[in-house]
């Protein structure tokens, strides 16, 4: 997001790591978007980066998620797949990667993200069914082509009450780090919820084409 952009550029800069942000509006009240900001830079003589820009930056500079094991794995969900170890070099934390069939080539990728949550997805206590994330392995098995990717985080307090916006920023970066380092470029998601607005996507050479609704009767 913009509040961690702004902390980015100041850390990349050697100076504090801190920053203040604002919105610029437009003569007619309306909040100025990117080709309004690009007009007014210009008129103002100002430099003009987008988070896009930033995010590549740091992807060639910054490795915050390697490939530290793989072996194949049979479930009881969807039978035989592979499975990856990524660790994020920042937190520690290990995410976990399945994947079936031959995910290279120009073809969209099924792609189920899930970000782990123990007290919906073991004790079914939350929004989302508990049997959501084995509905997705079968029905990516089903697909015969697809990935997994769950997503740890090691610092989530399970009374609910800390700030859960900022860590799923961070949990789209990982995701989208661990899926441009298998070489994946073009995503449907497999998901019951609207698609997401990620921004700095792009940034990765990721593009998201779609979701595909998990079938209620695999729920």
């Amino acid at each position: 997001g913009h509040t961690e952009a702004a902390v980015d550029v100041s850390r990349l800069a050697g100076l504090n790591p801190s920053g203040v942000i604002c919105e610029i509006m437009n003569e007619d009240g309306s909040m100025a978007r990117l080709p309004d900001l690009i007009e007014f830079a210009k008129a103002h003589d100002l430099k003009i980066g987008t988070i896009s820009d930033l995010i590549a930056y740091r992807r060639r500079h910054d490795h915050l998620v390697n490939e530290t094991a793989v072996r194949a794995v049979t479930s009881e969900f969807g039978g035989d797949w592979m499975m990856r170890i990524f660790t994020d070099e920042t937190q520690g934390a290990e995410h976990i990667v399945l994947s079936k069939g031959d995910i290279t080539g120009d073809d969209p990728v099924l792609v189920r993200m899930h970000a782990l949550n123990p007290l919906e997805d073991v004790l079914g206590l939350g929004p989302s069914p508990a049997c959501e994330l084995p509905a997705a392995m079968k029905m990516i098995a089903d697909e015969g082509r697809g990935l997994i990717v769950l997503l740890r985080d090691t610092e989530m307090k399970l009374s609910g009450e800390d700030e859960q916006a900022p860590r799923t920023l961070k949990q789209y970066g990982l995701g989208a780090q661990i899926l441009s380092a298998l070489g994946l470029k073009r995503l449907v998601l497999a998901t019951n919820s609207p698609l997401p607005k990620v921004v700095g996507l792009e940034a990765y050479g990721l593009s998201i084409e779609g979701t595909r609704a998990i079938p209620k009767e695999m729920l």
